[in-house]
């Protein structure tokens, strides 16, 4: 048990240290010595250590049989017992597959966590094009179609918070300024998906379009990667938005009806 809760010299709790250890392991695809651990945690190796010591005795870590260090098994668990991210990825997964399977495209299911876009999901046929996304990675909001249009259909507050930070350019299409992003924004609402256009890596374009909650705020996006030059809008968009409103109903939120839809039969009587 982790049962030492004081602060470090610096100040900086002990929560907030195992922490910043926890974080290094998803950047790797291999167990980490200790002493790659406490490089890339800012750690002594003593305090790094005796901190994997501890959270073994809890299965949060485990040692591997070459003596490198990995995420624990009980990690996972806990991560995902009754969480509403994987209940949501869930609900999605079967949706995303169908539209895969019917555009060929790479398909990505992400959430807004602060200024940043998290990646809960990824699947694509093939690798025709290039795609950074990967699952539990983030990328910054403001370069993202999935982070515009999920400031675009969040909470106003979100979008004050947004407006009032610098934002850095990736690339020469990156929106920065302050008025272009609430010009997109606007945009976003009026047209009901974003389309980013080589603002974050120059070969690629994302359409976003947003998955509405209870509160018919966006609670995640669904984005198609295509390479440039290749946006299919009059295509892609109707499709992407079929989708997000499949995963709306498998999720238990109904989806706005179209005026100009009449159903003609009526419920089965409940038993």
């Amino acid at each position: 048990m982790i049962g030492v809760m004081a602060n470090s010299p610096s100040g900086e709790s002990m929560i907030a240290r195992v922490v910043r250890l926890l974080s290094v392991f998803p950047k790797y695809n291999r167990p980490l010595s200790v002493r790659e651990i406490a490089a890339e945690a800012s750690l002594p190796v003593t305090t790094t250590h005796r901190l994997l010591k501890e959270l073994e005795a809890e299965d949060l870590v485990v040692r591997m049989s070459e003596g490198g260090w990995q995420h624990g098994n009980r990690l996972w668990e806990i991560a995902s017992r009754n969480s509403p991210v994987q209940s949501l990825r869930d609900a999605a997964l079967p949706p995303m597959e169908d539209l895969v399977a019917g555009l060929r495209v790479h398909l990505s299911l992400a959430i807004l966590d602060r200024n940043e876009v998290l990646y809960l999901e990824r699947i694509t046929p093939d690798d025709y094009t290039v795609n950074i996304t990967s699952v539990a990675g983030r990328l910054p909001a403001h370069a993202t179609s999935a982070g515009l249009v999920l400031l675009a259909f969040g909470s106003q507050e979100g979008q004050r918070l947004f407006l009032s930070r610098a934002h850095t350019r990736f690339t020469d299409t990156t929106p920065t300024d302050i008025e272009q992003l609430k010009e997109k924004l606007t945009r976003a609402r009026i047209d009901g998906f974003v389309a980013s256009l080589g603002t974050i890596i120059p070969e690629s374009t994302g359409i976003s379009v947003p998955i509405f909650g209870p509160k018919k705020l966006a609670i995640a996006a669904l984005t198609v990667i295509v390479p440039i030059g290749e946006e299919d809008l009059n295509l892609i968009v109707p499709q992407l938005k079929i989708t997000a409103r499949a995963i709306q109903r498998r999720i238990g939120v109904v989806p706005e009806v179209n005026s100009r839809v009449t159903r003609e039969t009526r419920q089965s009587p409940q038993s």
